[in-house]
Protein backbone atom coordinates (compact mmCIF):
# COMPACT_ATOMS: atom_id res chain seq x y z
CA UNK A 1 0.00 0.00 0.00
CA UNK A 2 1.55 3.30 -1.17
CA UNK A 3 1.47 6.25 1.13
CA UNK A 4 3.47 9.61 0.80
CA UNK A 5 4.49 11.62 3.65
CA UNK A 6 3.65 15.22 2.89
CA UNK A 7 2.36 18.10 4.91
CA UNK A 8 3.11 16.60 8.10
CA UNK A 9 0.73 13.63 6.91
CA UNK A 10 0.53 9.95 5.74
CA UNK A 11 -1.42 10.23 2.35
CA UNK A 12 -2.88 6.60 1.08
CA UNK A 13 -2.49 6.95 -2.77
CA UNK A 14 -2.94 4.75 -5.51
CA UNK A 15 -1.62 4.80 -9.25
CA UNK A 16 -3.20 2.79 -11.98
CA UNK A 17 -2.67 2.78 -16.36
CA UNK A 18 -0.34 5.06 -17.67
CA UNK A 19 -1.03 8.19 -20.53
CA UNK A 20 -1.38 11.57 -18.94
CA UNK A 21 -2.28 11.79 -15.66
CA UNK A 22 -6.21 12.24 -14.47
CA UNK A 23 -6.24 12.79 -10.39
CA UNK A 24 -9.77 11.54 -8.25
CA UNK A 25 -11.02 13.17 -5.46
CA UNK A 26 -13.63 12.00 -2.94
CA UNK A 27 -16.39 13.67 -1.25
CA UNK A 28 -16.79 14.71 2.19
CA UNK A 29 -16.07 11.69 4.45
CA UNK A 30 -15.29 9.01 1.42
CA UNK A 31 -12.56 7.81 0.00
CA UNK A 32 -10.95 6.53 -2.72
CA UNK A 33 -12.85 3.43 -3.22
CA UNK A 34 -15.54 5.81 -4.43
CA UNK A 35 -13.60 5.49 -7.52
CA UNK A 36 -13.27 1.91 -8.14
CA UNK A 37 -15.59 1.03 -10.71
CA UNK A 38 -13.98 4.21 -13.00
CA UNK A 39 -10.28 2.36 -13.30
CA UNK A 40 -10.89 -0.73 -15.65
CA UNK A 41 -13.17 2.07 -18.10
CA UNK A 42 -9.71 4.67 -17.63
CA UNK A 43 -6.85 2.67 -17.01
CA UNK A 44 -6.18 1.94 -20.38
CA UNK A 45 -5.63 5.47 -21.69
CA UNK A 46 -4.81 7.65 -18.70
CA UNK A 47 -2.68 6.77 -15.55
CA UNK A 48 -5.26 7.26 -12.80
CA UNK A 49 -4.33 8.79 -9.20
CA UNK A 50 -6.53 7.81 -6.34
CA UNK A 51 -5.95 9.49 -3.16
CA UNK A 52 -7.41 9.23 0.62
CA UNK A 53 -7.87 12.81 1.76
CA UNK A 54 -6.31 14.35 4.43
CA UNK A 55 -9.31 12.90 7.47
CA UNK A 56 -10.36 9.68 5.32
CA UNK A 57 -9.38 6.35 4.18
CA UNK A 58 -5.79 5.67 4.97
CA UNK A 59 -5.05 8.95 5.40
CA UNK A 60 -3.89 10.60 7.98
CA UNK A 61 -6.84 12.16 10.54
CA UNK A 62 -4.78 14.69 12.30
CA UNK A 63 -7.25 16.80 15.30
CA UNK A 64 -9.09 19.89 13.20
CA UNK A 65 -9.21 21.92 12.02
CA UNK A 66 -8.68 21.62 8.04
CA UNK A 67 -8.81 24.08 5.43
CA UNK A 68 -9.55 23.95 1.64
CA UNK A 69 -6.14 25.37 1.03
CA UNK A 70 -4.60 22.54 3.08
CA UNK A 71 -6.27 19.90 1.02
CA UNK A 72 -5.15 21.41 -2.13
CA UNK A 73 -1.99 21.27 -1.03
CA UNK A 74 -1.60 17.72 -0.07
CA UNK A 75 -2.81 17.02 -3.23
CA UNK A 76 -0.39 19.00 -5.50
CA UNK A 77 2.44 17.58 -2.61
CA UNK A 78 1.63 14.14 -3.65
CA UNK A 79 1.61 15.07 -7.15
CA UNK A 80 5.90 16.94 -6.48
CA UNK A 81 5.38 13.35 -4.67
CA UNK A 82 5.22 11.34 -8.02
CA UNK A 83 7.09 14.07 -9.92
CA UNK A 84 4.06 14.85 -12.32
CA UNK A 85 4.14 18.50 -13.15
CA UNK A 86 0.08 18.70 -14.61
CA UNK A 87 -2.42 16.84 -14.60
CA UNK A 88 -6.40 16.48 -15.46
CA UNK A 89 -9.04 15.70 -12.00
CA UNK A 90 -12.27 14.69 -11.25
CA UNK A 91 -14.08 15.30 -8.20
CA UNK A 92 -16.95 14.52 -6.46
CA UNK A 93 -18.53 17.36 -4.53
CA UNK A 94 -15.98 18.21 -1.73
CA UNK A 95 -13.38 17.28 -4.08
CA UNK A 96 -15.04 19.76 -6.59
CA UNK A 97 -13.81 22.46 -3.94
CA UNK A 98 -10.40 20.77 -3.76
CA UNK A 99 -9.82 21.09 -7.44
CA UNK A 100 -11.24 24.63 -7.51
CA UNK A 101 -8.86 25.75 -4.17
CA UNK A 102 -6.22 24.07 -6.08
CA UNK A 103 -6.93 25.83 -9.90
CA UNK A 104 -6.60 29.31 -7.47
CA UNK A 105 -3.50 28.24 -5.81
CA UNK A 106 -1.81 26.19 -8.50
CA UNK A 107 -3.45 27.13 -12.13
CA UNK A 108 -0.36 25.72 -13.61
CA UNK A 109 -0.61 22.14 -11.97
CA UNK A 110 -4.04 21.92 -14.13
CA UNK A 111 -4.92 21.02 -17.26
CA UNK A 112 -8.98 20.71 -17.35
CA UNK A 113 -11.05 19.39 -14.63
CA UNK A 114 -14.23 17.82 -14.23
CA UNK A 115 -16.43 18.77 -11.06
CA UNK A 116 -19.31 16.69 -10.13
CA UNK A 117 -22.15 17.77 -7.69
CA UNK A 118 -20.06 21.23 -7.71
CA UNK A 119 -20.73 24.49 -5.46
CA UNK A 120 -19.22 27.67 -4.68
CA UNK A 121 -20.08 27.82 -1.15
CA UNK A 122 -22.08 24.93 0.41
CA UNK A 123 -25.76 26.12 1.53
CA UNK A 124 -26.51 26.29 5.08
CA UNK A 125 -28.89 23.42 4.44
CA UNK A 126 -26.54 21.29 3.48
CA UNK A 127 -23.95 22.79 6.69
CA UNK A 128 -26.68 22.10 9.24
CA UNK A 129 -27.26 18.54 8.23
CA UNK A 130 -23.33 17.40 8.57
CA UNK A 131 -23.03 19.49 11.90
CA UNK A 132 -26.31 17.14 12.42
CA UNK A 133 -24.62 14.51 11.89
CA UNK A 134 -21.87 15.24 13.66
CA UNK A 135 -23.50 15.54 16.76
CA UNK A 136 -25.26 12.29 16.11
CA UNK A 137 -21.83 10.58 15.97
CA UNK A 138 -20.51 12.66 18.79
CA UNK A 139 -23.37 11.33 20.74
CA UNK A 140 -22.76 7.84 20.06
CA UNK A 141 -25.87 7.73 17.76
CA UNK A 142 -25.69 4.19 16.37
CA UNK A 143 -23.94 4.32 12.64
CA UNK A 144 -27.21 2.01 11.05
CA UNK A 145 -29.25 5.19 12.27
CA UNK A 146 -26.70 8.14 11.01
CA UNK A 147 -26.47 6.45 7.86
CA UNK A 148 -30.58 6.60 7.26
CA UNK A 149 -30.57 10.00 7.86
CA UNK A 150 -27.95 11.19 5.39
CA UNK A 151 -29.33 8.69 2.46
CA UNK A 152 -32.16 10.90 1.57
CA UNK A 153 -29.49 13.62 0.92
CA UNK A 154 -27.47 11.95 -1.72
CA UNK A 155 -30.03 9.79 -3.59
CA UNK A 156 -32.96 10.98 -6.08
CA UNK A 157 -36.46 9.98 -5.63
CA UNK A 158 -36.51 6.99 -8.08
CA UNK A 159 -33.63 5.84 -6.21
CA UNK A 160 -34.94 6.15 -3.23
CA UNK A 161 -38.32 4.36 -4.23
CA UNK A 162 -36.41 1.06 -5.06
CA UNK A 163 -36.02 -0.23 -1.54
CA UNK A 164 -33.49 -3.10 -2.67
CA UNK A 165 -31.17 -0.03 -3.63
CA UNK A 166 -31.07 1.53 -0.83
CA UNK A 167 -30.72 -1.49 1.45
CA UNK A 168 -27.61 -2.47 -0.52
CA UNK A 169 -25.81 0.92 -0.65
CA UNK A 170 -26.56 1.44 3.43
CA UNK A 171 -24.62 -1.87 3.55
CA UNK A 172 -22.30 -1.10 1.60
CA UNK A 173 -21.83 2.15 3.87
CA UNK A 174 -21.73 -0.09 7.04
CA UNK A 175 -19.21 -2.24 5.87
CA UNK A 176 -16.82 0.65 5.01
CA UNK A 177 -13.32 -0.91 5.40
CA UNK A 178 -12.03 2.27 6.23
CA UNK A 179 -14.30 4.20 8.23
CA UNK A 180 -13.18 7.84 9.01
CA UNK A 181 -12.80 8.88 12.17
CA UNK A 182 -14.68 11.69 14.19
CA UNK A 183 -11.68 14.07 14.05
CA UNK A 184 -11.18 13.07 10.35
CA UNK A 185 -15.27 14.16 10.02
CA UNK A 186 -14.62 17.23 12.07
CA UNK A 187 -11.67 18.68 10.51
CA UNK A 188 -13.40 17.91 7.30
CA UNK A 189 -16.74 19.95 8.23
CA UNK A 190 -14.80 23.02 9.47
CA UNK A 191 -12.34 22.95 5.92
CA UNK A 192 -16.38 23.04 4.30
CA UNK A 193 -17.98 25.79 6.45
CA UNK A 194 -15.37 28.19 5.58
CA UNK A 195 -14.77 27.28 1.84
CA UNK A 196 -16.20 29.97 -0.64
CA UNK A 197 -15.23 30.20 -4.43
CA UNK A 198 -16.43 33.02 -5.29
CA UNK A 199 -14.30 35.83 -4.91
CA UNK A 200 -12.00 33.81 -7.47
CA UNK A 201 -14.10 32.02 -9.82
CA UNK A 202 -13.48 34.30 -12.69
CA UNK A 203 -9.86 34.04 -12.43
CA UNK A 204 -9.81 30.23 -13.48
CA UNK A 205 -8.69 30.15 -16.63
CA UNK A 206 -8.43 26.07 -16.83
CA UNK A 207 -11.52 24.63 -18.72
CA UNK A 208 -14.13 22.66 -16.48
CA UNK A 209 -17.21 20.16 -16.72
CA UNK A 210 -19.75 20.66 -14.71
CA UNK A 211 -21.94 17.53 -13.57
CA UNK A 212 -25.10 18.22 -11.58
CA UNK A 213 -28.12 16.46 -10.43
CA UNK A 214 -31.22 18.21 -10.82
CA UNK A 215 -32.79 16.45 -7.90
CA UNK A 216 -29.61 17.21 -5.97
CA UNK A 217 -30.47 18.33 -2.40
CA UNK A 218 -27.29 18.48 -0.94
CA UNK A 219 -25.50 21.16 -3.70
CA UNK A 220 -28.63 21.90 -5.84
CA UNK A 221 -27.98 22.75 -9.49
CA UNK A 222 -28.62 26.09 -8.93
CA UNK A 223 -25.03 26.09 -7.60
CA UNK A 224 -23.68 24.45 -10.69
CA UNK A 225 -25.59 26.70 -12.72
CA UNK A 226 -23.82 29.65 -10.80
CA UNK A 227 -20.60 28.40 -11.50
CA UNK A 228 -21.43 27.79 -15.18
CA UNK A 229 -22.53 31.75 -15.15
CA UNK A 230 -19.10 32.74 -13.39
CA UNK A 231 -16.28 30.13 -14.78
CA UNK A 232 -14.60 31.79 -17.89
CA UNK A 233 -14.60 28.16 -19.68
CA UNK A 234 -17.11 25.70 -18.66
CA UNK A 235 -19.62 23.10 -19.80
CA UNK A 236 -22.69 21.86 -17.74
CA UNK A 237 -24.52 18.95 -18.13
CA UNK A 238 -27.65 18.32 -15.75
CA UNK A 239 -29.28 15.23 -15.20
CA UNK A 240 -32.70 15.17 -14.70
CA UNK A 241 -34.11 12.81 -11.81
CA UNK A 242 -30.77 12.63 -10.39
CA UNK A 243 -29.41 13.26 -6.73
CA UNK A 244 -26.22 14.47 -5.14
CA UNK A 245 -24.51 11.22 -6.21
CA UNK A 246 -24.83 11.22 -9.85
CA UNK A 247 -21.22 9.42 -10.56
CA UNK A 248 -22.73 6.52 -8.74
CA UNK A 249 -26.64 6.76 -10.29
CA UNK A 250 -25.59 7.36 -13.49
CA UNK A 251 -22.51 6.00 -14.18
CA UNK A 252 -21.88 4.90 -17.40
CA UNK A 253 -22.93 8.19 -18.32
CA UNK A 254 -20.84 9.92 -16.47
CA UNK A 255 -17.77 8.15 -17.58
CA UNK A 256 -18.66 8.60 -21.28
CA UNK A 257 -18.86 12.62 -20.19
CA UNK A 258 -15.82 12.67 -18.58
CA UNK A 259 -13.72 10.17 -21.68
CA UNK A 260 -15.23 12.97 -24.27
CA UNK A 261 -14.31 15.98 -22.21
CA UNK A 262 -10.64 14.89 -21.85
Amino acid sequence: MPFAEVNGIKLYYETHGQGNPVVFLSGFSTHHLTWKEFIKPFQQDFQLILLDNRGSGQTSSPPPPYTLETLANDTIALLDHLQIDRAYYVGSSMGTAIIQTLSHLHPKRIDKGVLIAPFPKLPEASLLKSITTGKLLQGGTSLDLVIDTVIPWLFSRDFLSHPEKVAAKKEEMIQNPFPQTLEGFLGQLEALKAFDSTPFLKNLTSEFLLIAGEEDLSTPLSLAQYLHENLPKSTLHPFPRVGHMVHYEKREEVIALIKDFL
